[in-house]
């Protein structure tokens, strides 16, 4: 990678380099379905990568096929995820300055030194070691559930406040301040967001963790956020790096944890055969459950950005160095080449491969988690709930059709 990037003069035009325009539409497009991403994205030739005019401004080479996506996102040397190159989509939240800390906007070696810093507390072996407390903190909400009677909102009461607990326990952020960090995630990752609205929520969470780590500093215990606070006089990274990572960490895992989980209850009391499976045997099919909620409904709404390094060939046409890249996961996990069916939620087919939590070096770091959480709870509620059924099974359920990260505003259910 070097500064000629900046200098290099518009290609020419050629076949394999089609105008943006051709399409007839900007991306993002709203989806028209809830439960399915934007047919725009898909063509009946089944191209998988076009390039298309963006709503934010420029244009991008939107990726759509399972395995070309794949590609890109596991060539970190031909594809950067660096915000502030030229030619990188202008998103949502994504920055043209160098922000502390956010190394999911990094390339190695600075990727790797901040990610490496906290990847044990996510690795297999650690989250392991979580599934008792993790299945304890499911159990506690659920008898709060079951105690105050329902039909109750399954999002508030559960969905929400599960991953809030997970990350007192883990990270060491007190639980009493959950609706502060809730609230600041959802301005940061609404989609239509002014500038204004996620500079100011920003702002209020740098300084709420600032002062957090303020406090950790001096303190002994053990949780991730009090040891990283206690390498700060070690100098292994800068305060405002420590507050960077820990903004990632949070508002991913909060939106991320609460719309699995939700989103995967709704799939099993919408459709009483896949529910069955899992009343009927938990612990087997509640891994499953999850897996396919993952790839059906895949996460991340608008999918993840690149610029191109250097040309690179892929799907039978050439993305030049400067080009900016859009992964889009969701259309992707729907690639007809790749699932058989793509477009019905299906947990016995034994998805092993989806990309909701994308691939590479920048796969969600949380992931891992994320998912054991959301399978934990799924097994001990529909084990505790065998009952447990749509409230008003015939009303549209409210999703967070606004946000960066898909989810339900609430799930009204009885039992």
């Amino acid at each position: 990678m070097t500064d000629a990037l900046t200098d290099t003069p518009p290609p020419a035009a050629d076949p394999a380099r089609p105008p943006a325009a051709a399409v007839g539409w900007s991306f993002p497009v709203p989806r028209a379905q809830p439960c399915d991403p934007p047919a725009e994205y898909r063509t009946e030739e089944g191209e998988p990568l076009r390039r298309v005019p963006l709503s934010y401004g420029g244009e991008a080479w939107l990726v759509t096929g399972y395995k070309q996506a794949r590609a890109v996102l596991a060539d970190h040397h031909g594809f950067s995820s660096d915000s502030t190159l030229p030619g990188y989509p202008a998103f949502p939240l994504s920055s043209k300055r160098t922000v502390p800390g956010h190394f999911l906007s990094m390339d190695p070696p600075q990727h790797t030194r901040l990610r490496q810093l906290v990847a044990a507390e996510f690795s297999g072996s650690r989250v392991r070691a979580l599934r008792p407390a993790l299945a304890a903190s499911a159990e506690e909400l659920i008898d709060r559930m079951t105690a105050a009677g329902g039909p109750q909102d399954l999002v508030s009461a559960l969905a929400v406040p599960l991953p809030a607990l997970s990350a007192s326990q883990t990270l060491g952020t007190p639980l009493a301040d959950r609706d502060f960090f809730l609230a600041c995630t959802r301005d940061l990752q609404t989609h239509d967001a002014t500038v204004a609205q996620r500079v100011l929520a920003a702002g209020k969470m740098n300084q709420y963790l600032e002062q957090l780590f303020t406090a950790k500093r001096t303190g002994t215990d053990q949780d991730l956020f009090s040891r990283l606070a206690r390498s700060l006089d070690d100098g292994v990274l800068t305060m405002a790096e420590l507050v960077g990572v820990a903004n990632l960490i949070v508002v991913a895992g909060l939106e991320t944890t609460a719309g699995l989980f939700s989103l995967t209850m709704l799939s099993l009391l919408a459709d009483r055969r896949q529910g069955d499976l899992v009343r009927e045997d938990p612990e087997r099919w509640a891994g499953p459950a999850v897996a396919e909620a993952l790839r059906y409904w895949t996460l991340v709404q608008h999918g993840v950005a690149r610029v191109a390094t250097r040309d690179v060939e892929l799907g039978g046409r050439l993305i030049r160095a400067g080009d900016g890249v859009v992964v889009h996961l969701a259309t992707a996990n729907r690639d007809r080449s790749v699932f058989e069916e793509p477009d019905r939620f299906d947990l016995t087919r034994g998805v092993r491969s989806q990309l909701a939590f994308g691939h590479g070096i920048h796969r969600c770091l949380g992931s891992f988690l994320a998912q054991t959480q959301t399978e934990l709870a799924v097994a001990v509620l529909m084990r505790r709930l065998p009952g447990l059924r749509l409230a008003e099974p015939q009303a549209e359920p409210a999703f967070l059709a606004e946000m960066l990260i898909y989810g339900l505003r609430n799930l009204n259910v009885t039992w």
